[in-house]
This record gives structure tokens, sequence and C-alpha cells, in this order.
């Protein structure tokens, strides 16, 4: 999540540079980073809220390879 987040801030502060810049292909860059960035933030913040509810309301649950599958659906 922290590295999603951070991504996304430098994408953000970086944009009025790059539109300044006039060159289309940066702003595209930078658009689906943004827009990647944002989509993996949320996803993120999602599996935190999912941890969160298997750890407080489903005490009990044993997931083979959890860490590996949040990282992929994380990504």
């Amino acid at each position: 999540m922290f590295v999603s987040l951070c991504l996304l801030n430098a994408a953000f502060l970086s944009n009025e540079s790059v539109a300044n810049t006039q060159d289309n292909t940066a702003c595209v860059f930078i658009a689906l980073v943004l827009h990647y960035s944002m989509l993996a933030s949320f996803t993120w913040f999602f599996i935190q809220a999912l941890h969160m509810y298997l750890w407080l309301i489903r005490q009990n649950v044993t997931i083979t390879n959890y860490m590996r599958k949040i990282t992929v659906l994380g990504w």
C-alpha cells in the first residue's frame, strides 16, 4: 500500500510539470501511471479491510499462501 501511494503522490506532483512540456506521450504516460496507482491504492485498501475482517470477525481462518495471494491481487 505504501508503494502504491508513493507512486500516486509522485505522479500527481509531477503532473503539472509534464503537462507544461506539451509532450503528448509524456502526458499519456503520466495518466497511465496515475490511473494504475489509483486502482492499486484502492485495491490495497480493500485488501486491508478484508484482512481486518478476517482478523476481527472470523478469527480462525487459515488460507494457504495468503501473503502470495493478496500480493498478486494488490498489484
